[in-house]
Formats: structure tokens, C-alpha cells, sequence
């Protein structure tokens, strides 16, 4: 058995820089639009102190007490009893432009230049999986969380490119159109409608059992952009398991048993030495993930504000119905799912394979990894295979123009814990199999896949705010007292002045259909 770590192969002649991608072809309109998102002087501590969640849609409804029929219904007709906030939306359902959703996008994950990647070569460098830099951060740059859309046109993988031109890709006017071309190219369009999951999706033969959430009635509504961040736990999981073994000297072991997970060959004095129970370390990687999307999840929401735009946080719904792993109940999202076998399956836990060709899972076993050997070479490989960050041979940094100044890069690529040692990996891949063996994949506790946190935006039914809302004079976009509502005096605080502004400003052409008209009160529109 080798405890040393592999040679680094040959230095090769640094890769050219990529050509910069041409610029896009936008109308002045646009220019004018993203100029007015990334130039606007409302700090983020001024977002912050009006950040809300918006709930209530153009088109959107409130304890009307009337049924109706809408795509995730499927087919059935629905109702909310009648309350105390009863409200009919008086407008129709208005769509986010594609300028609009594509800014939300950006935000919420998309490319901004290089990661400084300022981790010690002897602090784990040689944990991370990638150096191309988002709005949002990932473990270790695993870029495990991807965006999808779901909107009137069907459901979407929002995904740019891990390709970076320079080390900040946005520094002015002429890199704004950026932001149109990643929403663009980076989109794999995944279903033509949305998906069918609400209510009457419980169990056959139950009545009051709703999978998503009691407060979910103007979820996935037509007009609204449900931005679904979908993370990959098992990358993150895989590549700490060879963090931990590499550089923490934890090993799994045992939670029944306390005997570690098929590693006992590497338990000594400078290798593995502290036990770690599975089911702790599956956590681990949970909580991880769950981090990550709560940075996007916040991202959206100060990109809403920021536009005068509804951002609805949302998680109450049963991320396994919504990704589909209840076929029978609700097709969902259509990811496929891997039978467990219950006799051996600790938590009952659902396990994701992922959406075949679009975003397969890193679990085992699984049709992309059908052993313990293939995900843990996978993931190694991740840093060193010919392209990537840490390669020698058609290094990325090398074409992306970054990080590092001078001769850096090679220094690094020189050192030799640069590189994961043989037997970590040996111990990992022994972990894993073991794992599979006793609970029929890895990881064994959590799901693989999860979407468990979301944001569904919407413009804003501003009669509903102002109907139920205090009312007190609020103060203009530019800071100084004035009357944003077209002279009607006080607003419900409910409305900042980029919302009561958003369709002048984002709309020009469009009648505003959130100017204050007599509400429809509880009853159905005309």
C-alpha cells in the first residue's frame, strides 16, 4: 500500500488566453436598462432596510373564497377560504422581461471574474474543485448549486459557462450586455410548462395532507419566476470526504458499531486518527449546501428589491415531490430517483440520481458512477484533469488570466501537497465502499440532490399593499421626501419607490397596470 502522493506530471507552456467574447447586440433600451441596474446609487445597507417579502402578484389572489383552476392544480379545482386578507387581483398576470429575469439570474449565481483563491498551499489549497469566480460562494468552488427557472415558458437550467476572461468581467458600460449573453448561452431549456405540483398532489385517499405547504397557493402561478436553486450534496460530500482524509485526520466510522467505515489500514499517527460518525459527516455536507443556497437565495432577494420587483421566499414545499420523486402523485421536475431498499435504508431517506444529461448526481451507485472508484477519481480529477485549475497541462488559470501574479501559479503547481497523497484516495475509495455495502449508496443519510430553499418574483399587486398596509409619505428614489404615487399622498410602507416606480422605469411602453385603481375587494374580477 503507497502512502506517499503522486508525481506532478510535466510542466507544459502556459495555455493562451481566451479570446473575450464578442460583445452582444443590445437595443438602446436595454443599455438604458442595465445601465439603471448597475448604476443606481441605493446602497446595499438602503436595500437592506426595506428588504420585505412581497407575496401578493399582478394576477395573484388572497383567501378569495372562489375555486379555480390553474397548471399545478393539476386539473383540479382549488380554493382558499375566505379571510380576513381576501383579495382578487385586479390586474392580469404580467411575466419579468427576459432583461429582468436575466439580472435576477446574474445575481443570484452568475459569473463575476476570477476567485482570488487564497488558500495556503499547506491550508488546503488542494481542496478546491474550481477558481472561477460567482456572486455566490461555494464550497470549496465546487459549483455544486445550479439555477432553475420556472416561468410561463416552461422550466429552465440557468448554468454559464465555468470560462472566465478576466479577472473582474464586469467593470463598466461596455461588459453590461455580459449579463444577457450568460443568461442566453447559459440556459438548457428543460420542460415546456410548469411543473405539476400544488395542491391535490397529497396521498391518494387523504384530504388535508398538502405536500407543498400550506402557504403555497400563489406558488408557480402564470406571471411569476420561480428561481429554484438545485444543489448536488454529493459532490460536496465527496470532495470533503477527501478534505477530511487529506488534511483533518477525521475518518468515518460506524454510527452502530464505533469500528471505522473500511479505513482501518490507514489509522495511524499522521494519517487517520480521529473517528467521525456517518451520519454527523452527511450533515456536514447538508449544511454546507444549505449555506451556499441561502447566499443565492439572498442574492435574488437584493436584486428584486433593488428593481422595485415581489421576491417571495419560499420553502415550505416537499423538495422531493417538486424534484419527482412521487411519480405517481406528481411528476414534478422528472429526476429520477434510485430504489432503496428500506430494510437498509437508515432515515428512509429518497435518493436523487439527478436529470439524466442535464445534472446527474455524484452518488453511488448511480449510471454516471456505478462504484466507489469511479466518483472518487471523478472528484479528484476535478482539480487536475487537462483544463482545469490545478492542471499542468492546459492549466485553466493559465487561459483565464488569473489569479496569481508573476510565477505563482508554477510555484504552486510544483509543491507537492498541491496534489491529494495516493492513500487518501485509497482510504476514501475503502470508505465508500463500505458505505454501499452496508446502506446500499453513498451517501447514506441525506439526499443527494436537494431544492429545498427558493424565490419566486413577481411585479408587485400594489393595490393589495396599499389596501391593507399603513399608509405614511414615503420618500422618492434619490432620498429626499416627495410623492412617488403619482400624487396620491402616503403609500402603504409596504411600497418603496422603485416599486411604485418599476413600470416607468422598467416598462416605459406599457400602460402601469399597479397605478392606484378601485380594488376588486373579495369577489372575482369582472
Amino acid at each position: 500500500m503507497r502512502f506517499g502522493r503522486r508525481e506532478s506530471p510535466e510542466e507544459e507552456p502556459a495555455v493562451q488566453p481566451r479570446p473575450v467574447a464578442q460583445q452582444l447586440a443590445v437595443s438602446p433600451e436595454e443599455e438604458r436598462l442595465l445601465a439603471q441596474a448597475f448604476e443606481s446609487d441605493r446602497s446595499v445597507f438602503q436595500l437592506l432596510s426595506t428588504l420585505r417579502t412581497r407575496r401578493m402578484g399582478l394576477g395573484y389572489r388572497s383567501e378569495s373564497g372562489h375555486e379555480e383552476v390553474l397548471d399545478w392544480s393539476t386539473g383540479k379545482a382549488v380554493v382558499q377560504d375566505r379571510g380576513p386578507l381576501h383579495h382578487v387581483s385586479g390586474a392580469p398576470p404580467i411575466p419579468l422581461s427576459e432583461l429582468e429575469e436575466a439580472l435576477v439570474c446574474w445575481a443570484a449565481l452568475g459569473p463575476n471574474g476570477i476567485a482570488l483563491a487564497d488558500i495556503p498551499v499547506n491550508g488546503a489549497l488542494s481542496g478546491t474543485l474550481s477558481w472561477a469566480g460567482r456572486t455566490a460562494p461555494s464550497s470549496s468552488g465546487d459549483l455544486a448549486v445550479d439555477l432553475f427557472i420556472v416561468n410561463d415558458g416552461g422550466v429552465w437550467l440557468y448554468r454559464p459557462s465555468t470560462d472566465r476572461n478576466a479577472p473582474v468581467e464586469i467593470t463598466g458600460p461596455r461588459d453590461y450586455s455580459k449579463v444577457l449573453g450568460w443568461y442566453r448561452e447559459g440556459r438548457t431549456h428543460i420542460a415546456d410548462r410548469r411543473p405539476d405540483v400544488g395542491w391535490g398532489s397529497g396521498p391518494e385517499g387523504t384530504r388535508n395532507v398538502n405536500p407543498m405547504g400550506p402557504g403555497q397557493y400563489n406558488l408557480n402561478r402564470p406571471g411569476s419566476s420561480w428561481f429554484l436553486p438545485v444543489g448536488d450534496v454529493g459532490l460536496e460530500w465527496f470532495n470533503q470526504l477527501l478534505v477530511s482524509y487529506e488534511w483533518s485526520g477525521f475518518y468515518l466510522m460506524d454510527p452502530d458499531s464505533g469500528d471505522p467505515a473500511g479505513c482501518e489500514e490507514w489509522i495511524r499517527p499522521g494519517f487517520l486518527e480521529v473517528g467521525f460518525p456517518i451520519p454527523a459527516f452527511d450533515e456536514l455536507a447538508l449544511m454546507l449546501h444549505a449555506g451556499q443556497v441561502g447566499c443565492v437565495v439572498q442574492n435574488i432577494r437584493l436584486a428584486c428589491e433593488a428593481m422595485g420587483l415581489g421576491a417571495w421566499t419560499v420553502g415550505s414545499y416537499a423538495d422531493d415531490l417538486l424534484l419527482g420523486a412521487y411519480p405517481e402523485i406528481a411528476k414534478g421536475l422528472g429526476f429520477s430517483f434510485l430504489e432503496r431498499n428500506s430494510s437498509t435504508n437508515p432515515s428512509t431517506t429518497a435518493t436523487c440520481l439527478g436529470l439524466p444529461g442535464v445534472k446527474d448526481a455524484v452518488v453511488v451507485p448511480s449510471p454516471r458512477f456505478p462504484d466507489a472508484a469511479s466518483v472518487v477519481r471523478y472528484v479528484r480529477e476535478r482539480r487536475y484533469a487537462p483544463g482545469s485549475h490545478l492542471a499542468r497541462q492546459s492549466n485553466w488559470s493559465a487561459a483565464s488570466g488569473g489569479p496569481f501574479a508573476g510565477g505563482v501559479l508554477e510555484q504552486i503547481l510544483r509543491e507537492p501537497r498541491t496534489y491529494i497523497a495516493d492513500w487518501a484516495e485509497e482510504a476514501a475509495i475503502a470508505t465508500v465502499e463500505y458505505i454501499v455495502a452496508k446502506y446500499g449508496c453513498c451517501p447514506a443519510y441525506v439526499n443527494p440532490v436537494r431544492a429545498k430553499l427558493s424565490v419566486q418574483a413577481h411585479h408587485v399587486d400594489t393595490a393589495f399593499y396599499r389596501k391593507y398596509y399603513p399608509a405614511f409619505p414615503p420618500a422618492s428614489s434619490s432620498g429626499a421626501s416627495g410623492d412617488p404615487d403619482g400624487g396620491t399622498g402616503a403609500v402603504s410602507y409596504a411600497l418603496t419607490p422603485a416599486i411604485l416606480e418599476h413600470f416607468s422605469t422598467w416598462h416605459p411602453a406599457m400602460e402601469d397596470p399597479t397605478s392606484e385603481k378601485p380594488s376588486s375587494g373579495g369577489g372575482p374580477p369582472e
